[in-house]
């Protein structure tokens, strides 16, 4: 076969086998609203579809309205150009910060910013038989504030060689997703929920096409994507669209006694109200509605005040899409048999607070922890020589450290009460502690996304990126290996993999430690044999304090 030419086999769900090629007029595939063909990629026998819509371009009246269908288009849609990413401030990421230089470095390859952009990515592999293949729907983080779901660390074609497809799938952002004001109707306050679960919808109708199995799908998000994924295991409206999930450097599932993780609806309308009739005042709904997207944003100076009650507030119990009971998913069989993943990083703050020479008044360092922790628990872990500091730049290493290890102790105790109240559920719990070599490596460590490098196996040898070393190939392909097993089958576990098995009481939580020397299986402090073990002692039982666990 011609070397230009990408040649794979999907099968339908009528089992007819069709060739697909990258050429044009070649490959074409039927979805809700067309055809679209798609492009090859680096991975021999994995094909990429961009921007495939699953909604109606939110614009116009459709603007602060749950997901529209599809609109149909003729002629076969190509797959040569990202699709527009969601409507953000442009300078979120500004060059010269950690994240433009880590994942934006070519502002020629940015999507345009745009209202319209509901479009998933589907990266498809080669079928070597007519077995359907699980599906893995990737939601990006950014603080619900920034980002697209075509960005260079998503690139998931290694992964999907491994036999499954991988959707990248966008959401409405900041005001555009999350506003809630009086007067709108459904989906106000939580649209970028709506959109996730239609994302969801439109796979479990149209994935067989792709010769995917609508039966198995995992969702997967990091950071705020993460706490999306929390919000679609809290939502009715997703039931049964699942039955999977990961979660990356997530807020997990935890919540004190009597207290939702949500606010309600009542309450964002009221902050909402507030903001725009500051900003906006007189205007009604549906003037707002036809004012151009690029008025919300052009002003950098009230952007606070439009984003807090919006994404700040993050998404809100409704009665509907999300109800007080729905979003406890610590009450017995709130998995519903649903798998889960979840895990953090070791250094989850260094990137986001993004310059390495900060400082922090050695007074304010120990103040701050005395009053969170209380001063018997404070006192009793003699918690200023577990963080010892000389200086103001120690100061602000140590409370970033104590911020990331405090993280690690909430997913461990998140993962025991999960598989606790769902037995038939797998749970496992992750740690990953593997710096990426270069760029202040020592200062940042393993930074907040730096995970994603390796689990979708997205690192390559090419300019811009970091000048990886053969061990992070390596345990790229270790740890997307295990990924891929669980979006299979719920297991990770495989041969010539490290062992990892479920977070249980019995097993005192048991997680797997993704180290820089090693993965392995442990129950212990990532600091074991050192002055500073007992961190992970003081924040287990200050947790279990303050979520109502323990004496």
């Amino acid at each position: 076969m011609n070397s230009k030419v990408l040649a794979f086999v999907f099968c339908v769900m009528t089992l007819r086998c069709v060739a697909f090629a990258a050429e044009p007029g070649q490959g074409a595939v039927s979805v809700e609203g067309g055809r679209i063909r798609p492009v090859a990629t680096e991975v021999e026998g994995v094909a990429l579809f961009k921007a495939v819509p699953f909604a109606a371009p939110p614009v116009g009246v459709n603007r602060w309205r749950p997901p529209q269908p599809v609109v149909a288009w003729s002629g076969v849609r190509d797959s040569s150009a990202w699709p527009n990413r969601c409507y953000q401030l442009a300078s979120a990421n500004p060059p010269g910060t950690f994240y433009f230089n880590e994942f934006y470095w070519d502002p020629s390859k940015d999507p345009k910013d745009s209202e319209d952009c509901l479009y998933l990515n589907i990266w498809v592999p080669q079928k070597a038989d007519a077995a359907a293949l699980p599906v893995l729907v990737f939601f990006h983080g950014g603080g619900n504030r920034h980002g697209n779901d075509s960005e260079v660390e998503f690139n998931a074609a290694k992964l999907a060689q491994k036999g499954v497809i991988v959707v990248t799938a966008p959401y409405r952002l900041n005001i555009m997703g999350f506003l809630a004001l009086p007067g709108m109707q459904e989906g106000a306050g939580n649209f970028a929920i709506l959109d996730a679960v239609e994302s969801l919808k439109w796979v479990h109708k149209n994935i067989h096409a792709f010769g995917g199995d609508a039966g198995r799908v995992t969702i997967m998000g990091q950071s705020a994507g993460s706490r999306n994924v929390r919000a679609l295991m809290s939502t009715p409206q997703a039931k049964g669209l699942f039955q999977r999930a990961i979660m990356h450097s997530s807020p997990t599932v935890m919540a004190q006694p009597g207290k939702a993780n949500f606010v309600t609806l009542d309450e964002k309308k009221l902050a909402g109200a507030a903001a725009f009739a500051k900003h906006f005042p007189g205007k009604t709904i549906d003037e707002l509605r036809g004012m151009p997207a690029e008025v919300f944003y052009q002003d950098p100076s009230r952007i606070e005040d439009l984003y807090a009650p919006a994404s700040g507030m993050y998404a809100a119990i409704d009665g509907s899409i999300l109800t007080r009971d729905s979003v406890d998913l610590l009450k017995p069989g709130a998995l519903n048999g649903v798998d889960v993943m979840l895990g953090t990083v070791a250094d989850e703050r260094t990137a986001l607070d993004d310059a390495p020479v900060r400082e922090m008044d050695v007074n304010q360092f120990h103040a701050y922890w005395k009053k969170l922790l209380g001063d018997e628990l404070y006192a009793a872990y003699r918690f200023e020589k577990l963080y010892p500091v000389s200086n103001a730049s120690d100061a602000y290493v140590q409370h970033r450290k104590a911020g990331a290890d405090l993280l690690l102790e909430q997913n461990r105790i998140a993962g025991t009460l999960l598989k606790a109240q769902n037995p038939s559920s797998q749970v496992r719990v992750f740690y990953f502690d593997h710096p990426p070599p270069g760029r202040d490596r020592e200062y940042y460590g393993s930074w907040h996304s730096s995970d994603l490098w390796y689990v979708l196996d997205s690192l390559r040898d090419e300019p811009g990126q970091r000048h990886w070393a053969p061990a992070d190939f390596e345990l790229a392909e270790q740890a997307s290996s295990m990924w891929a097993n669980f979006v299979k089958t719920g297991d990770p576990n495989g041969s010539d993999l490290p062992k990892w098995p479920q977070s249980e009481r019995e097993n005192k939580g048991t997680y797997l430690w993704i180290g820089e020397k090693s993965t392995r299986m442990t129950n212990g402090s990532p600091y074991s044999g050192t002055s500073a073990e007992p961190r992970n002692a003081l924040f287990h039982e200050y947790q279990m304090k303050y979520f109502g666990l323990g004496p």
